[in-house]
């Protein structure tokens, strides 16, 4: 099989949950099937990561592009430019003719058998083009992740850009959904969504997985007290979540547990995130890290502390395959099959939460009992083998038996972006 996969971004290094998924799925797809893959980079900074991708499948394709850095002054006036245009902005960045035009061109020039898409931010500029089978996975349900961002945001002008944000992303979200011949989502609950409010009938769920050869318990005793969040700090809902637990929680949990310190492991922390650690010194804010798993390791208790998202969050199986237990809010591992107080904790309410976290704390036996229970069932249940297994079969049926359009590719282009 011969496919042309479209990406965001080089996938090395893998230092986003998303990147992480990706690089795990398509690395081992290559060794399968004819992979040529496409993306943005920057021929500066990502020069090695280039090569690494060109290493990895049967061919690939940088389009050079310089993205403005998060939190600087082009950044946001890039954003406020966009909020008088039809389309979102973490959209608009890919929407570029010179993507649009080297995808067109390898489609032309080469016999492909099917074009996959990762993430809606690849799939959206091709709206209306090739008219062979296409796939998109969908690893959120986009306009519903900066939806529940409107829906906590207090600041004004913050609220009116989400607004705009998650009803733009609807209507193009809805689009590629229902002129894709195939649509991946990462769990149960995203493939009800994607099918309840985009009547999406050819859906199929990709599940996590986790290497748990690399991710595995060291033996290492955890610190007394230590707690950790692993998340890439430039992603809007683990810097909010992690704001929330700080100013909420941590403070309900220091009370109780005196020796309470928290690690906070992921790149691009924003100044307000820094802050953190400033201010109180049992707060560390790594930035980018070479490994996580030292930092896992050294860790009694794990937290997710999520109050908007989608998808589901590598980071939980992860964690997992190191045998923590991991206290999360119920977004926080939204789309997971693990059960409360089993194999995870669940609590959303800022008391509930801390009260968890200062349980497992005082009790040794208790952490044990289900970072042991959590190690079992990503072992046994979520290994990358089985996913890549379950890829490739969306992938031939969708080249067998690709959808019959209930609409012109143009009229849904159109629509998506009036």
């Amino acid at each position: 099989m011969n496919v042309l996969l479209t990406l965001r971004q080089p996938l090395l290094p893998a230092d986003t949950g998303g990147k992480v998924r990706s690089f795990n799925i398509f690395s081992r797809l290559a060794k399968r099937v004819s992979l040529h893959a496409v993306s943005f980079a920057d021929p500066d900074r990502e020069r090695t990561a280039i090569e690494e991708m060109k290493s990895i499948f049967s061919s690939y394709t940088p389009i050079a592009w310089k993205e403005a850095e998060k939190h600087s002054a082009p950044f946001y006036a890039q954003i406020m430019a966009n909020q008088f245009g039809p389309w979102p902005y973490f959209l608009s960045k890919c929407n570029r003719p010179e993507f649009r035009s080297t995808v067109m061109a390898l489609l032309g020039r080469h016999k492909f058998d099917v074009l996959f898409c990762d993430f809606l931010h690849t799939a959206a500029p091709l709206l209306g083009s090739w008219k062979g089978p296409r796939v998109v996975f969908e690893h959120n349900v986009e306009f519903l992740l900066r939806k529940r961002r409107w829906e906590t945001e207090t600041n004004l002008l913050r609220r009116w850009v989400c607004k705009n944000e998650w009803r733009r992303t609807k209507r193009i979200e809805e689009a590629v959904c229902r002129e894709f011949d195939s649509v991946l989502a990462v769990s149960e609950d995203d493939r009800a969504t994607l099918q309840r409010e985009f009547r999406t009938k050819n859906l199929s769920v990709i599940p996590a997985a986790v290497d748990t050869a690399y991710f595995q318990d060291t033996g290492q005793p955890p610190e007394p007290g230590r707690l950790v969040f692993v998340g890439s700090m430039d992603w809007d809902p683990n810097e909010h979540g992690v704001s929330w637990f700080v100013e909420q929680i941590y403070p309900l949990i220091k009370k109780s547990v005196r020796a309470a310190k928290l690690s906070i492991v992921g790149r691009n922390p924003s100044e307000h995130t820094r802050n953190f650690a400033a201010r109180d010194s049992s707060i560390e804010v790594t930035g980018r890290v070479a490994d996580v798993r030292p930092y896992i390791s050294r860790a009694e208790v794990v937290v997710v502390p999520l109050r908007i998202g989608g998808g589901t969050r590598i980071k939980i199986p992860e964690a997992m395959a190191m045998a923590k237990p991991i206290v999360s809010t119920t977004i926080g591992a939204e789309g997971l099959p693990f059960k409360n107080g089993r194999e995870i904790c669940l609590a959303d309410d800022p008391r509930d939460f801390a009260s968890t976290v200062i349980e497992l704390l005082d009790n040794p036996e208790r952490r044990r009992s289900i970072g042991t229970a959590a190690r079992s069932i990503v072992v046994h249940e979520h290994g990358w083998d089985r996913v890549v297994d379950r890829v490739q079969e969306v992938l031939e049926r969708t080249v067998e038996t690709p959808m019959l359009e209930s609409r012109s590719s143009k009229a849904a282009f159109a629509q998506a972006c009036a």
